[in-house]
């Protein structure tokens, strides 16, 4: 798993965070129906972009944005 790191410029996580909303907009959690957020860490899985969610209770899914 990637951990987003302070050193990664403010630009590149603004970029990444606008691409994550426009192909995946507000997801609810399947579990507790809460928000879920993007944390910015991704992976790559059979060819797909996976993006992590996380809701507020600490419910975590990876969700393909490409």
């Amino acid at each position: 798993m990637h951990k987003f790191s302070p050193g990664r410029s403010l630009a590149a996580a603004l970029l990444l965070a606008g691409s994550l909303h426009a192909v995946v907009e507000v997801q609810p959690c399947p579990i507790d129906k809460t928000t879920m957020t993007a944390t910015g860490n991704t992976r790559q899985e059979a060819g797909k972009t996976l993006a992590e969610y996380k809701c507020e209770k600490g419910h975590v899914y990876w969700i393909a944005v490409d």
